[in-house]
């Protein structure tokens, strides 16, 4: 979890959508720069600037259900 000074701040870098969605999906607020995404559609953010060295890396999963 995250303290109330990030989330704001990250709240007003992300914008209310992509807020809800990160909230409702990890738990937490993370906003960095686009770095890549996989063939599964997983998106890779990278933030420098305001992690610790450990969290620099986000990644927003994309949930698909198992074909059987």
């Amino acid at each position: 979890m995250s303290t109330i000074m990030r989330t704001l701040r990250n709240l007003r870098r992300i914008g209310i959508k992509d807020y809800a969605h990160q909230m409702q999906y990890m738990g937490d607020t993370k906003a960095g720069t686009y770095i890549a995404s996989d063939r599964y559609g997983n998106k890779y953010y990278e933030n420098l600037a305001d992690e610790l060295p450990l969290d620099v890396e986000a990644v927003q999963s994309v949930k698909k259900t198992p074909s059987l």
